[in-house]
């Protein structure tokens, strides 16, 4: 019988909050945001795209209880190149792993520290509930992981998953 009782020493510094939400880079986000909705009893949450001003991504979040989902694609063939090239390497998949933390900078360090590659040093973003922190990082093939700190932020949730 396994116990998970043990989880091991407590780090020094830093927590691991939750899952945040996961970033799927698919061909068709609108067609993959409906199929979880339909089939797996997923609803929408937000939309980004033409209609919101970016002419690059269309991106759809669907939610179910505490789970984030965010599919994104483009809407020019290879524009971004990034996206173009993973989609032809990779296909439809997780581009990034999102997770809410406490003391970002801590965790953020013990990343770097530990070998994770930085793809974005911490930045913020701000609206009128408050302040959300991120970070990026990678550490093996081609899938980040973005940390972020709500800490700062009143509101119950933050859709700045679309940015």
């Amino acid at each position: 019988m396994t116990s998970y009782t043990d989880k091991g020493p407590k780090p020094e510094c830093g927590r691991f909050v939750s899952f945040a939400h996961v970033t799927f880079w698919v061909g068709n986000a609108k067609q993959a945001a409906s199929h979880y909705c339909t089939r797996l009893g997923f609803e929408p949450l937000a939309y980004q795209g033409l209609e919101t001003g970016n002419r690059e991504i269309a991106a759809h979040v669907v939610k179910q209880d505490k789970i984030h989902f965010v599919f994104k694609s483009m809407l020019e063939p290879n524009k971004p190149k990034e996206f173009g090239d993973h989609l032809t390497k990779h296909g439809d998949g997780v581009k990034d792993i999102a997770f809410e933390v406490e003391d970002l900078d801590a965790i953020f360090k013990k990343c770097v520290d530990n070998g994770a590659v930085v793809v974005r040093d911490p930045w913020q973003e701000s609206d009128a509930d408050g302040t959300v922190r991120f970070a990026m990082v990678q550490t093996y093939g081609d899938t980040t992981h973005t940390l972020l700190d709500k800490s700062g932020y009143r509101a119950y949730s933050y859709l700045g998953i679309l940015r």
